[in-house]
């Protein structure tokens, strides 16, 4: 038999994996938002992300038409007493300046 209170302790650290993730997707949508300004090389970007979350990947999607950043990365946590790997995928999209 397995007290309540510790049946307890994965839905705590799954809130808080869903808290971080919310936290990464804000910075990916940063990451993303700063690669899109005119003035902003690749170069410049690429260094950006690396400061702000380097296992980020940052995908530039150009065309005559439209331009956008995209920034995908995951959130990958173990919790005590669940059986698997949580696995977050997180998304952050800007389009470019004109």
């Amino acid at each position: 038999m397995v007290p309540a209170s510790l049946l307890c302790l994965p839905l705590i650290e799954l809130f808080g994996i869903y808290q971080g993730a919310i936290v990464k997707e804000q910075v990916s949508y940063e990451i993303a938002r700063f690669a899109s300004l005119a003035d902003i090389s690749l170069d410049q970007a690429l260094d950006y992300r690396q400061f702000k979350d380097p296992l980020a990947q940052l995908t530039s999607n150009t065309n005559q038409t439209s331009c956008s950043f995209l920034v995908s990365t995951e959130l990958t946590k173990s919790i005590t007493f669940w059986p698997e790997v949580i696995e977050v995928p997180i998304q952050g999209r800007a389009t470019c300046e004109k």
